[in-house]
């Protein structure tokens, strides 16, 4: 599995938390501390959105470790956004090491990255995509999961232009719904570890879930505070202002943990900007019956 992270706020740099943190995103691709295995190495990806008037994000990505990448640390040294998302991939079995298989990917002005796997995907990649518009099929340029389950996002989603936090939390969890029962039909009995993230820019949703009641999903955190750097030591202090931002990860960037939220298990997490967030459970009708 990977690890990501997503930040909103006002106009930053993003190489406090890529590179700079005690536990910066770099340093988990190579010492992740709340996973089995801790290294994520198969690859990387960027994606921000442009500070000028443009809606459609930037994003950069390649197959290099995180850590090995001097074009990555240029562009986290340089370029200032007030919202980006960033992932470290560790590749599922099987699945192939490629530029098109690296998070996150991107619609219109949407970006979504994942943290997980859909175990024995291959027992229902097909229904899937049978099940998938032309629109949504096409937008798929690799073999992963995540993008397959991206293009169903996007299908559940109706391709909206201008969805609201409401309609974006429907479609998210329609999608996770659809997944399930596809599972279900096709007999994939094992665990799926779902922690999806979308954004459009200004709303982001990531969810933790793990289809199994005895299974622990992949760790997830947020925060909502102000980065600062005191002698070259990154912190993060808890605040509400209008100064402070938004940041959702697989781990906590910082040593002080005890300023995290930790998000709860089959929960999923809603941010409105750098104004606002929340988590709450996610809502499926028979979650119960397939759990």
């Amino acid at each position: 599995m990977c690890r990501f992270l997503t930040y909103s706020g006002p106009k930053a740099l993003m190489s406090p938390l890529i590179f700079q943190a005690t536990n910066s995103l770099v340093m988990q691709s190579k010492y992740a501390q709340k996973r089995k295995v801790p290294t994520n190495a198969d690859g990387f990806g960027l994606g921000w959105y442009p500070t000028q008037d443009d809606p459609i994000p930037a994003t950069f990505v390649n197959v290099d470790p995180a850590w090995s990448n001097r074009n990555l640390k240029m562009i986290a040294e340089k370029v200032e956004t007030r919202h980006y998302f960033a992932h470290v991939r560790d590749a599922s079995k099987g699945m192939p090491v490629s530029q098109a298989n690296c998070h996150p990917f991107g619609c219109m002005h949407y970006l979504w990255m994942h943290n997980g796997r859909l175990d024995q995907f291959e027992k229902f990649r097909r229904p899937l995509l049978n099940m998938l518009t032309n629109r949504a099929f096409d937008l798929i340029k690799g073999n992963t999961d995540s993008e397959y389950a991206f293009a169903l996002f996007m299908d559940k989603l109706g391709f909206i232009a201008n969805a609201s936090l409401s309609q974006l939390e429907q479609a998210m969890e329609a999608t996770i719904e659809t997944i399930m029962l596809l599972r279900k039909e096709a007999g994939a009995d094992s665990n799926a570890f779902i922690n999806f993230a979308v954004t459009d820019g200004y709303h982001t949703l990531v969810t933790r879930f793990a289809t199994l009641k005895e299974a622990k999903p992949a760790s997830l955190f947020f925060g909502q505070g102000i980065i600062s750097n005191n002698n070259g030591m990154i912190d993060f202090t808890p605040d509400t202002s209008n100064s402070a931002c938004i940041i959702i990860c697989s781990e906590p960037p910082t040593e002080n943990n005890g300023r995290w939220t930790k998000v709860e298990r089959n929960h999923i997490v809603c941010a409105s900007g750098h104004e606002s967030v929340y988590q709450r459970p996610v809502n499926l009708p028979f979650q119960a019956e397939l759990g």
